[in-house]
């Protein structure tokens, strides 16, 4: 079987990248394939998974979806956290429970207490979870050409886009999951103006002043 995921830790973050296409069909063989990003959803059972992932409670909220692709997106997230948290605890991954806030941000049940976030992006999930920080927020995005002028007039300050007037597809993206990243922090997501988050000169701002109560990696 293909591998699935693939665990590391980059300064004192824990991380997970799920492999989306492999865990289908390491677990759900039944619904494996290229197809699943246009099918509606679908309602699925606990015993139709190849061994235990979700509990009862996280398998009600992933038939709430009406798409496939974001059932999919949650169920390969979660797998993610799990992951982590079962290396850090030995838990079996069904008795690892994660429900989503009034923010809407994927928190761990009672008694875990660690911080996480998620992102998903193409074929991938991608999980980060720290034992100390009280909150944490990461993004990633596939690089594959994006319309450069119409993404920073979207999602990019006036100063923003002088300074990366010209700058490839790479750089843009990378500042964007920066942006994303805080607004998980934040959980707030996309309600505010990703406009109002800057990175400039090497430097985080928020409504035009330095943050500096959030660490950057």
């Amino acid at each position: 079987m293909q591998q699935i995921n693939l665990l590391f830790r980059e300064q004192g973050i824990d991380l997970c990248l799920v492999h989306i296409p492999a865990m289908l069909e390491a677990f759900l063989p039944q619904i494996a394939g290229p197809g699943y990003q246009t099918r509606p959803g679908c309602r699925f059972r606990l015993d139709q998974f190849a061994q235990p992932v979700l509990s009862l409670d996280e398998l009600n909220g992933l038939n709430q979806l009406f798409a496939l692709k974001k059932q999919v997106e949650r169920l390969a997230g979660r797998w993610a956290v799990k992951k982590l948290v079962m290396q850090e605890t030995g838990l079996s991954p069904d008795a690892v429970e994660i429900h989503n806030d009034q923010s809407g941000a994927p928190v761990l049940a009672h008694p875990l207490n660690y911080a996480i976030s998620i992102s998903h992006s193409g074929d991938y999930a991608l999980a980060a979870l720290s034992k100390t920080a009280k909150a944490i927020g990461v993004d990633m995005e596939t690089l594959i050409p994006v319309d450069i002028p119409a993404l920073l007039h979207a999602g990019f300050s006036n100063n923003e886009q002088r300074a990366y007037a010209g700058a490839d597809f790479e750089t843009i993206l990378k500042i964007w999951t920066i942006k994303e990243a805080l607004l998980k922090y934040r959980r707030t997501g996309l309600k505010r103006s990703v406009k109002k988050i800057e990175w400039l000169n090497g430097t985080l701002y928020e409504n035009h002043s330095p943050v500096d109560d959030v660490l950057v990696k």
